[in-house]
């Protein structure tokens, strides 16, 4: 069975739920000035209710591999394709284009990234 998670397409949840599956998740990101979960897939972001915290340990009870990366950015980790070490980011695709999604690591969770055993993917480019 594919997990599933509840998510609008925009904030007052006027379009009602879809349901994305977990497993084409990239990364969830807090937004601040929103007061929002976003969830990010290769194709779309959306909103979702709760916390990341809720959200991260719901995923992991179910065996995905998300992991904090910087304070308001949780990302799965199987997704990751790219690794720049000069400016901490993470990319979700070998090839970068324009449109490539990225997002920045803290250097703390970066080099823990970097140090565990999180980098599993043989052809992921380290740069």
């Amino acid at each position: 069975m594919i997990l599933q998670l509840a998510v609008t397409r925009d904030e007052e949840g006027k379009d009602g739920f879809i349901n994305v599956p977990a497993g084409k998740l990239l990364f969830l990101e807090y937004d601040m000035s929103k007061k929002w979960v976003l969830a990010h897939t290769m194709e779309d972001c959306y909103y979702v209710a709760g916390t990341l915290t809720y959200l991260v340990t719901a995923l992991k009870a179910n065996g995905y591999e998300f992991e904090k990366v910087d304070r308001n950015i949780v990302v799965h980790i199987p997704k990751i394709k790219r690794l720049d070490r000069l400016n901490t980011f993470a990319y979700f695709e070998y090839e970068i284009h324009k449109s490539s999604k990225r997002i920045t690591l803290s250097r703390k969770y970066f080099d823990k990234l970097l140090s565990r055993e999180y980098v599993q993917d043989p052809n992921m480019v380290i740069i």
